[in-house]
This record gives structure tokens, C-alpha cells and sequence, in this order.
């Protein structure tokens, strides 16, 4: 049994209320959104230093040597002693000059420089023929060709010391032999 009190709403009215549920849903939808929205400011920075300048301080020299034109002879530089090492086969000695090991000045900034060396064996020439220098060591006689050097705190300049070995062959012929490699250095 139903009372008169409670009497069916009309349709109108179902869907009227309905509707305005439906708006005030989606109102509070995006009221809700508005609020979970935020903003940040992100901070930009850069540090400038000067690129890396590399030079060389000192050529790596192995002086004048003489050689038993029937035995291969290997003379090598050892960087931490900057001293001519020869083999023990006394197939090449020194006969002058002052053997230098390689100097590289690194100028840039207080910060992790990687240090390599593009060849890793070089051909020296006199015009004629060749020898070859091989077992490039950065620092140490047993360095490598590749380093890494972080310098001490406020240092932007430094030398790092190149040495290698020095292998003539049987026959070799006289003369004055030069070649080159580059250097390469790069921050970390």
C-alpha cells in the first residue's frame, strides 16, 4: 500500500535532477582536476672552462746511438726515469746526444683529463728505409697508451712524460730518422 505523500515524481523532474547530478559530478570533476594541477620552475646552469691546449714541451729523443749493423738492437725510454734503457745484446749503444723522454704540457681546467696516443706503433724514415718505435708509455714505463690524469686542486697546467722502445733491424742503414704521432686529450 502506498501513501499519498509519496507520490511518484513526474519525469521532468527525474530527469532534471539527473542532469544537474550528472553537471555538479562533472563540475566537481574538474574542480578536482584544477587543484591536483601543479607547478615547478626547473633552474638551468652552465660552467664554461677553457678547452684543453696540448703542446710539446720536449721531442722523445734517444740521442745518437750506435749500432752492430748485423744484430736488431731495441733502446727504449722509460718515462718515470727519463733514462735510456738498452737491450743486453750491446747491439746499440750510446754514442752521444742527451736521450729525452716526451714532454706534453696539458693546459685547461682543474678537472680529469684522458690523455692517448693515436699510433701505437710509428715508422721513423730517413728518406731510405725505417725503424720502427713502439710500446708507448704515458707517466710510467708500463703506463700505456691511454691515461687518465686528475690534477691536484687549482692546477690547470701539467706535463705528462712520453717514453717508447726503439727496434732497428739487421742492416739497418746510417742516418737521422723522425716521424710523428698525435696526441689526443680530452676532459672526463
Amino acid at each position: 500500500m502506498r501513501k499519498d505523500s509519496q507520490k511518484p515524481a513526474p519525469n521532468g523532474l527525474k530527469k532534471l535532477a539527473t542532469g544537474g547530478l550528472v553537471t555538479l559530478s562533472m563540475f566537481s570533476a574538474l574542480a578536482l582536476r584544477s587543484v591536483i594541477a601543479s607547478t615547478a620552475t626547473l633552474p638551468i646552469i652552465v660552467r664554461l672552462v677553457k678547452a684543453i691546449e696540448v703542446t710539446v714541451a720536449t721531442s722523445l729523443d734517444f740521442g745518437t746511438l750506435v749500432m752492430d749493423p748485423e744484430e736488431a738492437g731495441r733502446a727504449a725510454i722509460n718515462p718515470s726515469l727519463n733514462r735510456l734503457i738498452l737491450d743486453n745484446e750491446n747491439s746499440l749503444s750510446l754514442a752521444g746526444g742527451t736521450p729525452k723522454v716526451g714532454r706534453l704540457r696539458i693546459k685547461g681546467s682543474a678537472f680529469p683529463v684522458s690523455i692517448s696516443i693515436e699510433d701505437t706503433s710509428v715508422h721513423l724514415t730517413n728518406g731510405l728505409t725505417d725503424v720502427t718505435v713502439n710500446n708507448f708509455n704515458f707517466v710510467s714505463a708500463d703506463g700505456g697508451t691511454r691515461v687518465t690524469i686528475t690534477p691536484q686542486a687549482g692546477q690547470v697546467s701539467f706535463t705528462v712524460p712520453v717514453g717508447a722502445t726503439l727496434h732497428t733491424k739487421p742492416g739497418q742503414s746510417e742516418g737521422t730518422y723522425v716521424g710523428t704521432t698525435r696526441i689526443f686529450a680530452n676532459f672526463q
